[in-house]
């Protein structure tokens, strides 16, 4: 007899999936046991005491920990020591361990219950091998934890709380609570403090309590002046940073053309060509000076290197007209709400930028332009110029033009003839309705033939011919009121379509 064997292409194929799938398994238990835990470092500033202050100052508890909170927004990442990766690696292992023994004692106590449940033997037998399976699989998981070393973030990334991120502060624990703060907070560490007074000066006291420490790992107290208050909080805040990162400062040092540029790191003011110490992370890096560009700039700060940057500023270019009011020598001129000098006077500014000019006369008159590219916008002055320069002769008191009387003139006519046809609409209304009903009354008496005495009946005659009158009149100017309303539309319309008057008006030359 014959045995029948499978196709070789098939079995090949079925060997080959089978390894796969080893290997894909295998390399999926590898990257779940490289992975890293505690990739997030997470501290919570508590309310600074300061109820030992009075109450003008009590303030103060507040504003050191929102600037202490604000300072630490722009640190990126923790440097784990050998003491804290340890906890973490340690408390990581407990934890999985603790949870697998669990999962093991449980199943363990439902294979001694079974044979208290009086299930049918065949039952049983079934029950009793399917929990045997799942225990030797968690015996077998137990044994790959107790082997197992997890690997925990060197270098997590910092974070504030989610209560001071919407900037709330708690109130710092008891002593003897600080683990179970920290744990109900979900925080690594807890800062906490107080601002009280001695003999005229204030007294800050600064301590940080770490979970992996059990204990506060970072105390610091300075004693100083209420006029050095800024400069204490800038060197605290420094101090705290390179006791949150655990890692060396950076420095950075800017210099810039021109050498009298406005530097701002982090939106601070600081000196050019000086280092500076900063805590390791991000920084924003801003350069301004007069008539030049602005120029801002993100970087990236690492431990213990010195950034320098060597910035030029690209200039603005300037155009220079004269301001002047030949009516009125010595009058003030402003460029937006500064004042520049008085008149006549020459002004250079930014080419490609609009700026606003303004002047007022010893009478308080005041005349006003736009300027940009060697040309007034808009504004109540005349200018003459060039690319090399040129001349703008402010008008305090712009009279008006014949077109612009013309427009106003028809603007002024439609406006009252509109008016007047809204008043004399409901008066010839109203007076056709009181004159329609003498002349209904009239009509109803002479188709009927109704009996009354002569006299009444002349006077309804002669009240119904008064109607008549009355009515063709009333309809008649409310015709005539429209006509006009629509001509003043037409005639306004057509004044204010034509060649609209210059808003700066060139130089005649």
């Amino acid at each position: 007899m014959k045995l029948k064997t499978p196709c070789t292409p098939c079995f090949i194929f079925l060997l080959l999936f089978i390894a796969a799938s080893s290997l894909f398994g295998f390399g999926r238990k590898e990257a779940e046991e490289e992975e890293e835990i505690n990739a997030e470092w997470v501290l919570c500033i508590t309310a600074i005491d300061s109820s030992t202050l009075p109450l003008t100052r009590q303030l103060m508890g507040d504003t050191v920990a929102r600037s202490l909170a604000e300072a630490l927004s722009n640190l990126n990442f923790r440097s784990r020591g050998d003491e804290e990766h340890g906890y973490y690696r340690d408390y990581a292992w407990a934890r999985s361990r603790s949870q697998a023994a669990r999962a093991l004692e449980t199943k363990r106590n439902e294979r001694d219950l079974l044979i208290y449940r009086g299930d049918p033997s065949w039952r049983y037998r079934r029950n009793l091998k399917t929990v045997d399976e799942a225990i030797l699989e968690l015996e077998e998981e137990m044994a790959r934890i107790d082997g197992l070393v997890p690997a925990v973030e060197g270098k997590p990334v910092f974070m504030l709380s989610e209560e001071n991120i919407k900037g709330n502060f708690p109130q710092p624990p008891k002593p003897g609570e600080e683990f179970r703060f920290s744990t109900s907070h979900k925080a690594d560490a807890f800062l906490a403090g107080s601002v009280s007074e001695y003999h005229g000066r204030i007294f800050l006291d600064l301590r940080m309590y770490t979970i992996y420490s059990r204990s506060y790992s970072f105390e610091y107290s300075v004693l100083f002046s209420s006029n050095d208050f800024n400069e204490v909080l800038e060197e605290v805040s420094s101090r705290l940073a390179l006791a949150v990162s655990e890692s060396l400062s950076a420095g950075i040092l800017v210099r810039a053309v021109p050498d009298d540029a406005m530097l701002l790191i982090n939106e601070r003011y600081a000196d050019l060509g000086i280092v500076h110490a900063l805590p390791p992370g991000m920084a924003e890096i801003s350069l301004r000076a007069d008539n030049h560009s602005p120029f801002t700039v993100p970087l990236e700060l690492n431990p213990a290197e010195l950034a320098e940057l060597f910035i030029d500023l690209s200039p603005f270019a300037l155009s220079s007209f004269e301001a002047d009011v030949p009516d009125s020598p010595g009058s003030r001129v402003f460029l937006g709400s500064l004042y520049v000098g008085e008149t006549p006077l020459t002004l250079r500014l930014p080419r490609n930028e609009f700026s606003y000019i303004s002047v007022e006369t010893q009478e308080g008159e005041v005349g006003s332009v736009v300027y940009r590219n060697n040309a007034i916008v808009r504004g109540s002055a005349q200018f003459a110029g060039n690319d090399a320069g040129g001349r703008a002769i402010f008008n305090t008191a712009m009279p008006i033009s014949p077109e612009e009387r013309r427009v106003e003139n028809s603007r002024q006519g439609f406006y009252r003839s509109y008016g007047a046809f809204w008043f004399i609409l409901p008066a010839a209304l109203l007076t056709a309705g009181i004159a329609g009903t003498y002349i209904a009354a009239d009509e109803y008496v002479t188709a009927n033939n109704v009996r009354m005495d002569a006299e009444t009946r002349e006077k309804l005659s002669d009240s119904a011919s008064l109607g008549r009158t009355a009515t063709t009149a009333a309809y008649g100017i409310m015709g005539a009121s429209l006509g006009i309303s629509f001509y003043q539309i037409f005639r306004y319309v057509r004044a204010s379509g034509g060649e609209p008057t210059p808003i700066a008006r060139e130089a005649e030359r």
